[in-house]
């Protein structure tokens, strides 16, 4: 059992043209909404890979409404936290001509009663053997050592914690050393403060997460693949290339679930890493996580390659 938590989610709309003309008038070709947030994409994902998951987490309004609305359609089991504050929205602008996305967030609010009953309910659902995932920005209203206090509680009760966040709140909750992070190459640059050029550089920014206590640590790479690592081995992970179908947005999220995924089911770490980075790129290809079949994984991790580096 996969529980995830969000604490900041979002209604994404998603709005698709031709050309963003900044000042001017633009026509729209195309557009989407959909419940955002990173907590909630990976359950989203896990859903559709049909592994037993629940989405936990904070909404408000109509917004929240709309969202909690949209989950129980899909199929997503939640349990959330209602908030006097509206849930926020999103907006995502994807250009057709350049494959240029510009992605414009509201920061999102929540009380401190809200947080307290949030912990209440994690608290209640932290059970042995499960795995948890935190991932995502915090909203106004929580402090940032909150993902540190969540992972505290889930590792009293020996569950797994998969940490996917930057900022401060990532260096407070690396400090209680959850079970895997998933940063990706940025994040890892801002919290290293050098740039990483080569396999060795990958190596080294590694061994400082594992050196926190950290169990597994999955580097994301965008399209030229991910770096996964324990402390007793390493894989450089070169994904095939793909077009990109509709957007990038989202990628991340579905290799968290399928990181999630594999260990949840106790998967070997280089089997873990092959999957998560064949399902983020499946998605990158066809544009939809509903649109993934098996297939389509086995034909991406055939076309996967695998260098040991230690």
């Amino acid at each position: 059992m996969i529980l995830t938590v969000t604490l900041n989610p979002a209604l994404d709309k998603i709005i698709i043209l031709d050309n963003l003309k900044v000042g001017k008038l633009n026509r729209v070709k195309e557009t989407t909404v959909l419940a955002g947030g990173k907590g909630i994409n990976v359950s989203e994902v896990l859903t559709e890979l049909k592994v037993e998951n629940k989405a936990l987490g904070i909404v408000g309004g109509n917004n929240g409404r709309t969202i909690t609305s949209m989950l129980e359609n899909r199929g997503v089991n939640s349990d959330f936290i209602w908030s006097d504050f509206e849930t926020r929205q999103n907006l995502k602008i994807k250009e057709k001509e350049t494959n240029r996305e510009t992605e414009i967030n509201e920061a999102g609010r929540v009380s401190e009663e809200n947080v307290n009953d949030f912990i209440v309910l994690f608290e209640k659902s932290v059970k042995k053997n499960k795995t948890f995932v935190l991932s995502g920005s915090l909203p106004a209203g929580v402090d940032k050592d909150i993902y540190a206090v969540l992972i505290e509680k889930a590792k009293e009760k020996e569950a797994r914690v998969i940490l996917d966040s930057s900022g401060e709140e990532f260096k407070l909750a690396l400090k209680k050393a959850p079970y895997l992070v998933k940063p990706n190459l940025e994040e890892l640059e801002n919290l290293l403060g050098r740039k990483i050029h080569s396999n060795d550089d990958l190596k080294k920014g590694a061994k400082y997460l594992l050196d926190q206590g950290v169990s597994v640590v999955m580097i994301s790479l965008g399209e030229k693949g991910a770096f996964i690592a324990s402390e007793s081995e390493g894989y450089r992970i070169y994904t095939p290339q793909v077009k990109v179908s509709q957007t990038t947005v989202g990628a991340g999220d579905t290799m968290v679930a399928g990181l999630a995924a594999e260990i949840d089911n106790d998967q070997d770490l280089k089997e873990t890493g092959i999957f998560a980075a064949a399902l983020a790129t499946a998605f990158v290809e066809s544009g939809s996580i509903s649109k993934i079949d098996d297939q389509l994984i086995e034909r991406i991790k055939n076309s996967t390659k695998v260098e040991k580096i230690y």
